[in-house]
């Protein structure tokens, strides 16, 4: 009766002990062959489904895991990652009380964790990231309580040369939805409004009337651009 007893208080501290460690996972998939190609002359410019495969930014899957104190960011490809100075790779999570950023621009890594709590503030800026063959992997310490992404999504480019007047860009999204080239119907025939959004049917439509850059990318600019400074400034040390 008293092993009973035990037995009954051991397996109620291991129910109570399992039930305190907020375990939560996620995975998006993505269909290959999806890859879409940007192209601008002047100030015309057009979305249009790529000819050329592009395996190594052909996003096929984007997850996220937590165990016990850990956050996990990973993102797989069709073909392997790549280490060119023209390519990037980007997975973003937000939660309730934090945010979880990982990125891949011409062989180095950064990652950053921010809790947003106003009463608290938890930081992890290096975290590790490992890359092997079509998957990279950010596992980051865990700076928030909640564990439930409420934004989840990435994405994969290849660039000619940025700046220049004449410009190509190669650009996956895991969800699609999240992509520049996706309009509002869900049927990624881009936003045929004239406002330069998209024209993914390769007739030439949409202009660029700010008078350059990249349309939808401002604020991809602002992040790729704080994540090469920062990469620049870890370098340096």
């Amino acid at each position: 009766m008293k092993l009973l007893k035990i037995i009954m208080v051991l397996i109620g501290v291991l129910v109570l002990i399992i039930s305190s460690v907020s375990v939560s996972a996620e995975t998006l998939t993505d269909e290959s062959g999806d890859v879409y190609h940007w192209k601008m002359t002047g100030s015309t410019w057009s979305w249009q489904p790529s000819t050329d495969p592009k395996s190594y930014i052909d996003i096929t899957e984007l997850t996220y895991t937590t165990s016990e104190d850990k956050f996990t960011l990973s993102m797989k490809v069709s073909g392997e990652i790549q280490s060119s100075g023209n390519v990037e790779y980007m997975a973003w999570v937000n939660t309730s009380d934090a945010t979880y950023q990982m990125y891949v621009m011409g062989g180095q890594s950064f990652g950053m964790a921010m809790n947003t709590e106003d009463d608290g503030f938890q930081v992890d800026w290096n975290p590790n990231i490992t890359i092997s063959g079509n998957t990279v992997t950010c596992t980051f310490d865990l700076v928030g309580t909640d564990v439930i992404g409420s934004e989840f999504y990435g994405w994969a480019w290849e660039y000619e040369e940025l700046g220049a007047e004449n410009q190509e860009l190669w650009q996956d999204w895991i969800p699609n939805t999240s992509s520049p080239f996706w309009d509002e119907d869900g049927d990624g025939n881009g936003d045929e409004d004239g406002n330069g959004d998209g024209d993914v049917n390769g007739d030439g439509g949409g202009s660029d009337t700010n008078g350059g850059g990249t349309p939808g990318f401002e604020a991809v600019a602002l992040i790729s651009a704080l994540a090469v400074v920062i990469i620049i400034l870890r370098r340096r040390k």
